[in-house]
Formats: C-alpha cells, sequence, structure tokens
C-alpha cells in the first residue's frame, strides 16, 4: 500500500522555523516565533488571495481509497470550500465526481477501478477524502475550491496557503527579530519565490469539458475475484 507524506503542521514548521533561524531549542519556544508563524501565514494568505475559487490536484494511489484534505503542494483544502470534484481520464478528459458513498459500496474492498464517487469521512477526530471504487492506478482529482483562512495557533494546525511561502516569510521575519546577519538574504528569497507563486495564481487554467457519456452504460473492471460488470 503507497504511504502519503506527512502533513506539514503548525507545530513541525515552528521546529522548522527554530532551526532556520539558529535558536537553541529553548529559545525556539518563546512565544516570539509563535506569532511569526501565526503572522506569517495570515500573510501570506492575504497576498494570495484574489477572491477567486482556485483549483487544487490530489494525486490518487493505487490501492488507496482514503486521502488527507491536502493539495499536491501540501496546501489544505477546507472542505466546505469544495465546490466541484473532478477526475482525470487519459489526457483530455475530465469526468465529475458526485459526492455519495454509501455502506454498500464500501463494504466491497475487492473492487479495484476508476473511482466513481467521493466522499468525507470522519474517523479519530480526523476529516479525509474517500474515493469509491478504490483506485486500480495513479489517477489525479481536479477539486475547484475556494481558499479559506483557517485558525494556525495550535501544534496540529495546518497552514492556509503553501507551507513553503509561510516558512520562507517567517523565516525572513524570525532572522530579522533575532538580529540574523543574513535577515536581508532570507527576506529577497522570500519575496522571489512569492512572486513565483502570484504569477502561477494568475496563469490561464485550461478546463477540458467532461465527454457526454451514458451514466447507465455497464462496465468491467478487476476484482480480486476475476472480472464482472458494474454500472
Amino acid at each position: 500500500m503507497s504511504t502519503l507524506p506527512p502533513a506539514q503542521t503548525f507545530s513541525s514548521m515552528l521546529s522548522t522555523l527554530r532551526s532556520r533561524c539558529g535558536l537553541h531549542a529553548t529559545l525556539g519556544n518563546a512565544p516570539a516565533l509563535n506569532d511569526i508563524l501565526t503572522e506569517a501565514n495570515d500573510y501570506v494568505y492575504d497576498q494570495l488571495d484574489d477572491g477567486l475559487p482556485m483549483t487544487s490536484i490530489i494525486t490518487l494511489s493505487a490501492d488507496v481509497a482514503e486521502y488527507p484534505w491536502d493539495s499536491d503542494e501540501a496546501e489544505p483544502i477546507a472542505r466546505g470550500s469544495v465546490q466541484t470534484v473532478w477526475i482525470e481520464q487519459g489526457d483530455s478528459e475530465r469526468v465529475p465526481l458526485p459526492q455519495g458513498i454509501n455502506h454498500a459500496m464500501r463494504a466491497d474492498q475487492s473492487l479495484r477501478a476508476i473511482p466513481q464517487r467521493y466522499d468525507s469521512r470522519f474517523v479519530d477526530g480526523i476529516f479525509s477524502l474517500e474515493v469509491w471504487p478504490i483506485p486500480d492506478q495513479t489517477y489525479r482529482l481536479f477539486i475547484d475550491h475556494n481558499r479559506v483562512l483557517t485558525r494556525f495557533t495550535q501544534p496540529t494546525d495546518k497552514p492556509s496557503c503553501p507551507s513553503r511561502l509561510v516558512l520562507g516569510y517567517a523565516v525572513a521575519l524570525g532572522k530579522a527579530h533575532y538580529g540574523k546577519a543574513d535577515a536581508d538574504t532570507a527576506g529577497q528569497s522570500f519575496k522571489t519565490m512569492l512572486y513565483k507563486a502570484k504569477v502561477k495564481q494568475k496563469e490561464n487554467r485550461r478546463y477540458l469539458p467532461p465527454t457526454a457519456c451514458d451514466p447507465g452504460r455497464p462496465r468491467v473492471v478487476a476484482t480480486a475475484n476475476g472480472f464482472r460488470q458494474v454500472g
């Protein structure tokens, strides 16, 4: 089974910030760094949020049914802001996935095919993205949603925008706060990263309409017990 890299959290980013600023662990626990990291999250969010919907990508892996609500760039996706979920089929087609997976669907763990539905699951206090059937290979989901500013003060909180940008600004602020000689260099590096992110955000994205097809058309898929017809 494929494993996903751990998502960046306030706690993990605070540890990295402490190290990048060259601080001893005890100094790194100072409230200043916490405030700097939260301020960086808010600042980058304001810089990138242009009030328009955005599209994020989540790459599905074979034999994996559940995923964090995080884009491939480790940017969290607010479930309440999701408008449409599309799945890529081939090089020129994206098909919308309806929401809703029932217990009968979920019970069939042997079915492997291109996902036809998605849903949110809440297990052990964590929401995850679930797809059905379980993917038989790698697919990409395109998720139309709005960026939402969420809390970023607690150890398990995730940033509201790309973690590398939040960390880049926080490092620049941290180095300036503690009088590090390379604070200006860190600041210039962040400005370059932010500029590239803004350019990428403004690029025209080409959306390919889904091909009209009969939803009731049966398909043959592989299962652990051979091939069978579904749909």
